[in-house]
């Protein structure tokens, strides 16, 4: 890595002050310092380099015909090219739809009809993927396929004009440009982020640039980040996940490694690498490496902070093992984490306590109709911030879901949640995930918990399921260890012997893996809900 690596003499940039303009503040008195590199090329692109290329490719967009206004889809794997592209497209007013790679058929076909998208920006070997949703019917929108690589355009239809990224605005030096004509507004949209769809079509969130700062501002607690941190980003970039550790990385003048996808053999090389000292981890990811043999460098590698989201079991002894520390938040695309734990991690079922401090969080549980509950009582989380611009502004082309989701003037995460007297904030389950069963509501998070503490039980998912008596039976879909021997009847012993019989599967199917969320690894339980078929009653 370049011995101008840090930028992080500018002022703590203020909460509001959306990205755009810290990045080109940092390009113009740092412009040399390392801003990104990529884990898999090794390449390295500075603020101003970053800021230059960005300029380029806003400035051949807008000689194609694309407008302010417009939207445009990406569909690109995480690389420099994300961040020109994206700090390229909002430098004319153009909202970004980022895609993930794994989209296909239905699904890819679904987000480009819904966002209306004027161009498509993607790698060479997802072209194929986007002509075949093209022969089924055409986009009436869609009038550009820029492709980064070669492209052979064979199948994309006449209407549609397909060029090169690497050709778009090649000879133009429009990036040189002052400060103030990459200045936005806390208001103005950074993008358009489509959910999970856990549980139903995705929805694109409109995402603010208050939003942004707001999210990079809060993933950890003051004071974390100093002069010579390396962040780390195994995350893909159509996730709001993917976006943070770079924003953060802007915002504090650090250099970020980002990589398409965690990488278990990559991890440990990554970080000693490139350095790296700061790192998010969600629970599979963090259950990989701790169930790794020991190895004599565990505990010696640069990598200090963790952010596990949720926190596993044995977050203690991770720590140890390790040599770092840990926190949490809980957080989503809407939001810009409402809950945080510190570095003192008091309990792993926790998301921690309410966000201190900017964008001033105030948090409620409620029930149906939205009179909140006691401390206790399990409740969805709502949520409103004291500064504006900080949660999403909505989502895209769907104002009833809107107006449902931000009604009596609170966000409603869809999330049920319980409080203790000491203010700490507990995930139950998604709202639409809980289970009924005989006359009690099953959390599948807790049913889940209970099944992973089995050593053969790499993973599980936990739905419910028509019962001929009425109401649900819980059905489990479980990943065993290799060679594995568990049976039917020895997981429903095991959940009986640890937890409440309403709690204990009816229904379990042996998987190889389970359908998930490409960044956040979320189960996609609608996907499990639809199979339905190939389960074992045990009596």
């Amino acid at each position: 890595m370049s011995t101008a690596s840090t930028a992080n003499t500018l002022d703590e940039p203020r909460l509001t002050w959306p990205l755009p303009g810290i990045l080109a503040a940092r390009a113009r008195a740092h412009g040399a310092a390392v801003c990104l590199i990529d884990a898999v090329t090794g390449e390295e692109e500075t603020y101003e380099g970053l800021l230059s290329a960005a300029g380029r490719v806003a400035h051949g967009l807008t000689q194609l015909g694309i407008e302010p206004g417009d939207t445009v889809a990406t569909m690109i794997t995480h690389s420099l090219d994300t961040y020109r592209v994206w700090f390229g497209l909002t430098h004319i007013g153009v909202l970004e739809v980022p895609l993930s790679t794994r989209y296909k058929g239905h699904m890819l076909r679904h987000v480009l009809e819904d966002s209306g998208a004027r161009a498509v920006i993607l790698d060479e070997v997802f072209l194929d993927e986007l002509v075949a949703v093209l022969e089924g019917a055409p986009l009436p929108r869609l009038r550009w396929v820029v492709v980064r690589g070669t492209h052979d355009a064979a199948g994309v239809p006449s209407s549609v004009d397909v060029l090169r990224l690497d050709e778009i605005g090649a000879s133009s030096t429009a990036g040189d440009r002052g400060e103030e004509d990459w200045e936005r507004l806390p208001h103005e949209l950074s993008m358009v982020l489509y959910t999970s769809g856990t549980t139903g079509a995705s929805k694109g969130v409109l995402v603010p640039w208050g939003q942004v700062g707001s999210v990079a501002a809060g993933a950890f607690p003051e004071g974390t980040h100093q002069d010579g941190d390396v962040l780390y980003c195994p995350f893909p970039p159509n996730h709001i996940g993917g976006r943070l550790f770079p924003a953060i990385g802007i915002r504090h003048g650090l250099p970020v490694v980002i990589r398409e996808s965690f990488s278990a053999s990559e991890f440990w090389r990554d970080i000693e690498r490139h350095h790296c000292t700061t790192a998010p981890l969600v629970s599979a990811m963090a259950n990989i490496l701790w169930r790794a043999p020991a190895d004599e460098r565990d505990g010696r590698t640069p990598l200090r902070n963790v952010l596990m989201l949720p926190v596993i079991d044995e977050f203690r002894q991770f720590e140890e093992r390790f040599g770092v520390r840990i926190c949490t938040v809980f957080n989503m695309t809407e939001i810009s984490i409402a809950l945080q734990s510190g570095w003192e991690v008091e309990d792993p079922r926790s998301c921690g306590r309410v966000r201190v401090g900017p964008p001033g969080y105030e948090l409620r549980l409620v029930d149906d109709n939205d009179w909140e509950v006691e401390p206790g009582q399990v409740g969805e989380l709502v949520c409103r911030t004291e500064e504006p611009w900080t949660l999403n502004a909505g989502y895209f082309g769907r104002p009833e879901q809107t107006a449902a989701a931000w009604r009596n003037g609170w966000f409603h995460t869809g999330d049920a949640f319980r409080r203790d007297d000491a203010g700490r904030y507990y995930f139950v389950d998604r709202i639409k995930d809980a289970i009924r069963r005989r006359g009690e509501n099953v959390s599948s998070f807790e049913v889940e918990r209970e099944v992973r503490d089995h050593p053969e039980v790499v993973d599980c998912a936990a739905i419910g399921v028509p019962s001929p008596l009425g109401e649900e039976d819980i059905k489990l879909f479980a990943v065993t260890v290799a060679d594995s021997t568990l049976t039917e009847a020895d997981v429903i012993a095991h959940v009986a012997a640890k937890a409440p019989s309403f709690m204990v599967p009816t229904f379990v199917e042996f998987v190889p893996d389970l359908p998930r969320t490409q960044a956040t690894e979320r189960v996609r339980k609608a996907e499990l809900r639809d199979s339905q078929g190939g389960a074992s009653r045990v009596e």
